[in-house]
């Protein structure tokens, strides 16, 4: 029997769990920040957090447990890459912050 699947994590169709992206992958694929949003109701509130300063081997989705929104207060946070650095760096801008 398979352990209950973790929230923020990612399965293959066979229900095995994907690795997540860390924070120091990230780094080392130019990436500065990650976007967190609060999924209180109601709220939906958005920011860009730094990766420096995280340790290097956290998962960018596990971030979601030591932050809390600065709108409401809430602690239901999703993490998830920025957007705009991936189409910044699909369309050669990426170049800056490095």
């Amino acid at each position: 029997m398979k352990p209950p699947r973790n929230p923020r994590r990612a399965y293959d169709a066979d229900g095995n769990e994907i690795p997540p992206v860390t924070v120091g992958q990230s780094l080392a694929d130019g990436y500065r920040t990650a976007m967190a949003y609060c999924e209180a109701h109601d709220c939906g509130h958005g920011a860009e957090v730094p990766l420096k300063g995280w340790p290097t081997d956290l998962p960018v989705p596990d971030m979601a447990l030591r932050l809390r929104c600065s709108k409401c207060g809430g602690r239901r946070i999703r993490m998830m890459a920025n957007v705009t650095e991936l189409y910044d760096r699909a369309h050669g801008a990426g170049k800056t912050g490095k």
